[in-house]
């Protein structure tokens, strides 16, 4: 069974390791900010292009037939519409784990980012956290009314 596994939570809360450890294809949006000497260099202009290239490299993968893992923070239910498509195309099962905070505090979790994601940020990253996804709205807040 060809399965999608979208791993969710706030920066520092482990969806990276998890993603290792399940093994196969793990993509985020963050590989697009490191550079070729594997310095990690964060542009927020970028990020559309950034969550871009992480779809199209989960598709690809998919329509190669393999199981995936996407680690990104998936804070509100529209970030994953993109995600339910592409294992809509490709006939992938998702599979959603959430790790939230991993029951770290928010300084914690700023110690243990690997992306120097600063307090204020992972402060409001929770504040916006949408445990039920599902129940959000699935529109971008662009094209929201």
């Amino acid at each position: 069974m060809l399965t999608l596994t979208i791993i969710r939570g706030l920066p520092g809360a482990g969806k990276s390791t998890l993603a290792a450890d399940i093994g196969g294809p793990v993509f985020a949006a963050d590989d697009f900010f490191l550079g070729p000497d594997g310095v990690y260099r964060f542009d927020p202009k970028l990020l559309p292009q950034a969550h871009a290239q992480c779809q199209e490299n989960t598709r690809a993968a998919l329509q190669r037939g393999q199981n995936v893992s996407v680690a990104n923070t998936f804070t509100q239910g529209w970030e994953f519409q993109p995600y339910l498509k592409i294992a809509q195309e490709t006939g992938a099962t998702v599979r959603v784990i959430d790790l939230f905070d991993g029951g770290l505090s928010d300084e914690a979790l700023a110690a243990r980012g690997l992306h120097g994601v600063p307090l204020a940020g992972i402060r409001a990253m929770r504040a916006r956290y949408e445990h039920d996804w599902k129940a959000g709205d699935p529109r971008p807040p662009w094209e929201r009314g």
